[in-house]
């Protein structure tokens, strides 16, 4: 996507531009100095997944998980391709032709495709996407950009098409610490054994209620579809991902026994609840609840920050140290001076010139260390190109008649002679005899 930004800036709108060191997001610039925002995001997506995973379940990794996202794609493609679970299982039991060669040969080429694909698209968010396509294509793009989309699409291929439910059970951590979020009234997927127990295995003609017989007829397609293989029948288990494969699968079962969703069938065999839900008595799933709300107000208050800082946000920053030694120096004519090194970032998209005052000292004059242009009432003004952190040194004195024993706090100012640079400020102290 194209994005119009200043003359000598990238077009593209989101943009991870390293050798400049500079993320570019749409109309926001992210610097390297702003590196505290990354344990901002950081916070807010493990809180958020707390979030989620105590309000309804393991969502996060039935829907968006990008594992669960790929192995999807994957399977879609095994079922174009060999068919439905039973026609790959006599496929593969079958012998060596040109029918199951071709047939397994597309498969693994749809595969490579996607894992080049999606892995390509991670590749371009850190270049110029249309600049470097045309570098894969003509063979000129850099190494790192061939390696990076190599060790993507490999590690895609092998995970979505051999490892999947393994990553899932062993790999990923979430799966082991997932229960110690979940509660009562934590949104589950279950099987309800007072509406499918007794089993009768394929049965096709199913009888009415009054009769000792349940709804499931044990035809193991909730298995089949279970991207993670469990039996949901054998109740929760820390496997579940929550995706919800299971309850399409049992829904068709029941619409072809005439057991389908309805007014009449209120119920579903497998289905989205709570514990709270299936143990009989105890009302309905509660919503709100105390780490409900603890968590909400963890996200508030960290997108508030972030949203704050952004609010008053300025394109410089000013970092002032004063030096330790000497602590102060008298001068000749009875003034006191103090040693000061600046370091000025300029975050705006062209060099600019600012001005330096300090304020809460009285008749008080700086001096640079290093040759500038000093403005009419005699403060230093300092370049500094974009992008650019400066430092400088910085003589600060104050006059024999204003002179005060002891420490007093000072504020530095810096502001741009242009507009778009932005000011700012910095409070230090200035120490007398």
């Amino acid at each position: 996507m194209r994005w119009d930004r200043e003359a000598g800036l990238p077009d593209q709108a989101v943009l991870f531009d390293l050798p400049t060191r500079k993320f570019f997001l749409f109309d926001l610039v992210i610097w390297p100095q702003e590196i505290f925002l990354l344990t901002l995001v950081l916070i807010f997506a493990a809180v958020g997944l707390f979030f989620i995973t105590a309000l309804a379940g393991r969502v996060f990794c039935g829907y968006m998980c990008f594992q669960t996202v790929w192995t999807d794609m994957f399977l879609y493609m095994e079922k174009v391709f060999e068919g439905s679970y039973r026609q790959r299982r006599m496929l593969d039991d079958g012998p060596m032709n040109m029918n199951k060669f071709l047939r397994k040969t597309g498969k693994h080429v749809s595969w490579l495709l996607i894992s080049m694909f999606t892995g390509g698209v991670f590749v371009f968010y850190f270049a110029d996407a249309p600049t470097l396509l045309n570098q894969f294509f003509s063979g000129e793009a850099p190494t790192a950009a061939w390696f990076t989309l190599g060790f993507l699409t490999l590690t895609t291929y092998t995970m979505a098409g051999f490892a999947r439910e393994q990553v899932c059970t062993y790999m990923c951590p979430y799966a082991r610490f997932q229960g110690a979020m979940f509660d009562e009234d934590t949104i589950i997927v279950a099987y309800h054994p007072e509406l499918g127990e007794p089993r009768e295995s394929n049965r096709r003609v199913r009888h009415d209620h009054a009769q000792d017989v349940g709804w499931c007829i044990d035809c193991g397609e909730c298995v089949n579809v279970c991207p993670v293989g469990i039996d949901i029948r054998n109740g929760q288990q820390y496997q579940c991902i929550t995706c919800g494969a299971c309850i399409d699968a049992c829904d068709d079962a029941m619409a072809a026994l005439s057991k389908e969703h309805s007014d009449l069938h209120p119920a579903r065999l497998i289905r989205y609840t709570s514990m709270r839900e299936m143990n009989e008595g105890e009302g309905t799933t509660r919503f709100v609840r105390a780490r409900i709300l603890i968590y909400g107000l963890i996200l508030g208050v960290t997108t508030a920050a972030m949203f704050g800082y952004f609010l008053v946000r300025s394109s410089v920053d000013l970092g002032v140290v004063r030096e330790r030694q000497p602590i102060y120096i008298p001068l000749s004519d009875g003034g006191v001076q103090n040693n000061f090194t600046a370091r000025i970032l300029n975050m705006s998209h062209s060099a600019q010139l600012y001005k330096l005052t300090v304020e809460g000292l009285p008749k008080a004059t700086i001096r640079v260390a290093t040759e500038v242009k000093y403005a009419a009432d005699g403060s230093p003004l300092l370049p500094v190109e974009s992008g650019k952190v400066l430092p400088y040194r910085l003589f600060v004195k104050q006059p024999r008649g204003e002179v005060q024993s002891g420490q007093r706090e000072v504020t530095f100012r810096l502001v741009a002679q242009d507009p778009s640079g932005g000011e700012t400020t910095y409070e230090s102290v200035f120490i007398g005899p």
